[in-house]
């Protein structure tokens, strides 16, 4: 192989574990975020909010590196849809990074106000989705298709954990009607942390698409 080609290898390895950095990040930030929701911690939170930065940062060189590869390599194939694709999942881990920030600010906003229901529900989502993104990981590392598809599972763990905590706090909402600001902050951290798993999925498709050529909706 010419020096040429093996740099080119080597930046298309780069490319990979640039894309697990950022899912480190995204992940520590998901986590980080709920855990802030349920102390109430309001500095905890606007640390995820200052993180968040590194993500985007992170997310402009994966990009920027992709579009060198696309410039200068011109590449083919299999090449070409993991550089595609690697693009694509940049994307979508940059939207995770968006939701953390979204619990995140929920926090904030919450303040010191007595939650109307213990976060039961909303911390096993958020730990369901952290370990789907690591399976993702992996997947995308080792070029496994099917290790991708079995990560996807989980998904509908997290979408009957939403559905339980969704009717839960619709109860409250409707019962004690005084506490619908709360109740009502409660339904969003709710649905942010299940298109969490949606987005997950999306990655997952992608890394299937970048294996094997083929398009499957996996959520």
């Amino acid at each position: 192989m010419s020096p040429y080609r093996a740099r080119y290898h080597r930046e298309l390895d780069e490319l990979k574990t640039l894309t697990t950095q950022m899912a480190d990040l995204v992940s520590h930030a998901i986590d980080q975020s709920v855990i802030s929701l349920r102390d109430i911690n309001a500095d905890q939170a606007k640390e995820v909010i200052k993180g968040d930065q590194y993500v985007d940062d992170l997310g402009q060189k994966i990009e920027n590196l992709c579009l060198e590869l696309l410039a200068l390599q011109q590449p083919m194939a299999k090449d070409l849809r993991a550089i595609i694709g690697i693009m694509k999942i940049g994307i979508d881990l940059e939207r995770l990074g968006d939701l953390a920030v979204d619990v995140a600010r929920v926090t904030i906003q919450t303040k010191k106000e007595v939650h109307v229901t213990k976060l039961e529900y909303i911390p096993h989502m958020a730990e369901i989705a952290r370990k789907m993104l690591y399976q993702s990981m992996e997947a995308l590392k080792n070029n496994d298709a099917n290790a991708a598809r079995q990560a996807t599972k989980w998904d509908y763990e997290i979408d009957s954990f939403y559905v339980r905590a969704r009717d839960k706090l619709l109860k409250i909402i409707i019962e004690k009607p005084e506490l619908i600001n709360e109740g009502a902050s409660l339904l969003m951290v709710n649905r942010h942390i299940e298109r969490i798993g949606d987005h997950i999925c999306n990655i997952c498709e992608t890394i299937v698409y970048m294996v094997e050529a083929k398009r499957e909706h996996l959520n």
